[in-house]
């Protein structure tokens, strides 16, 4: 998947993404979804990255993101409802 981003409505580039499904299948299943923006939570809020901010940035690091309902890191919902527990991380 990828992010195409923009700085005060600049393209800025694109961030491609690869995804691990046999190894993280729920959290690639929920990302692809929320990538695609094509799911709602019951409570009728749409599940989708488009339009969300880059909360944290370490230049030359990493970016955070994807809070959806807060816009700071502490919201953010899944198409298994609010969390979902961690997976295996062992590549």
């Amino acid at each position: 998947v990828f992010f195409d981003v923009e700085v005060d409505s600049h393209a800025a580039g694109r961030i491609v993404i690869g995804l691990y499904g046999g190894v993280v299948p729920k959290t690639v299943a929920n990302f692809e979804t929320l990538c695609a923006g094509t799911e709602k939570h019951p409570m009728g809020a749409r599940l989708a990255y488009e339009g969300s901010i880059f909360h944290r940035i370490i230049p030359n690091f990493m970016i955070q993101g994807g809070d959806f309902t807060n816009f700071d890191g502490t919201g953010g919902l899944s198409i298994y409802g609010d969390k979902f527990a961690d997976e295996n991380f062992e590549l």
